[in-house]
């Protein structure tokens, strides 16, 4: 009779509000916050960057997204020339990248210089399976 009453009382608190971790389940968008998502990708080589037009840039490199959950990963590139000004910027996304997966992104934006000295890359959003993000 003492399992059955155990049952019970489980069941009443996962239904009372889920407050008991074992009771979410894996598919729980709300366990993901931004900057947890954030987190999970690495960003896994330098990033290289060329014109491919007159003001036009094209940034390159490689991520992974080592989370449990698949999401649409979006990358800011900025373009710094030698005094440390930005002189231009890219965007881009992996769209529906898969979890633990490994994967080369392309950006594509604008310089105001022919001229950098360096390019730094960031996640700059991440969407799909994480609260307060709608999904594309």
């Amino acid at each position: 009779m003492r399992f059955p009453v155990l049952i019970l009382a489980g069941t009443v608190v996962c239904a009372a509000g889920l407050s008991a971790p074992g009771c979410r389940s894996a598919n729980d968008a709300s366990l993901e916050t931004l900057e947890y998502a954030k987190s999970t990708i690495s960003l896994d080589s330098e990033p290289a960057a060329r014109l491919i037009d007159a003001n036009r840039v094209e940034v390159d490199g490689t991520a992974t997204n080592h989370d449990k959950f698949q999401h649409d990963v979006y990358f800011t590139a900025t373009l710094w020339d030698a005094n440390g000004a930005a002189v231009g910027a890219a965007t881009g996304k992996l769209e529906d990248w898969p979890a633990g997966h490994h994967g080369a992104y392309k950006l594509v934006g604008d310089t105001k210089s022919p001229k950098w000295a360096r390019v730094s890359v960031v996640v700059s959003n991440v969407k799909e399976h994480v609260r307060g993000q709608t999904e594309d």
